[in-house]
């Protein structure tokens, strides 16, 4: 008897089968509180990364349009393209959710034009429509990608299955680079937003 079968002997008199039917009696996830909100909190800690690398930079003296050449590898995209990603997946949530059409942003050339390109894409989310970007949930989508390749799926499925793990892909592939060019960022840095949660000591 092989390792994998007497394994899966022993335990199959103590596994429970799991209760299929308790998910029904889940409320379904709005895919606003999904989306909207997450992408913009974790942009503006975007913001903070890129003010850590061109203070990086300012020490060096270098310029910091290096940082925005910089890649992990020769085949993947540089921190320019990460920031323009992450910002087209953000405003893509929107716009693909509430039934809009689909507008191409450039990659930055500059840190300056890098902020602007977050700033705008904050607006954006701040201005998005709740009550539309829910009714998209059941809407079919399709995501065509230039190499031919095709997605069909409902926007609860894109919300969840595509744009949230594609936005962060770009979102911690940027904060890489940075890390790996010697920008000093933590987890502090990348989860700002739970400070607002700390508890504060008894007085």
């Amino acid at each position: 008897m092989g390792v994998q079968t007497s394994l899966t002997g022993s335990l199959a008199g103590r596994i429970k089968p799991a209760r299929v039917e308790s998910f029904k009696e889940v409320a379904p996830m709005s895919i606003y509180e999904m989306t909207i909100p997450c992408f913009a909190q974790m942009l503006r800690a975007l913001q903070g990364f890129l003010k850590k690398g061109e203070a990086h930079a300012r020490e060096l003296g270098c310029d910091s349009k290096n940082l925005l050449q910089s890649r992990l590898a020769p085949d993947m995209y540089n921190l320019a393209s990460q920031v323009q990603f992450a910002c087209t997946q953000a405003q893509e949530a929107v716009l693909r959710l509430g039934h809009q059409p689909l507008s191409a942003l450039d990659a930055p050339e500059d840190m300056e034009q890098a902020n602007a390109l977050i700033e705008r894409t904050l607006q954006l989310l701040s201005s998005a429509d709740r009550a539309r970007i829910e009714e998209g949930a059941q809407r079919q989508l399709s995501i065509e990608l230039p190499n031919g390749m095709a997605f069909d799926m409902t926007g609860s499925e894109y919300a969840r299955n595509w744009v949230t793990p594609q936005f962060y892909f770009h979102l911690v592939t940027a904060y890489s680079i940075l890390r790996h060019n010697g920008v000093q960022l933590g987890k502090a840095d990348y989860v700002p937003h739970m400070f607002a949660y700390l508890r504060q000591p008894a007085t």
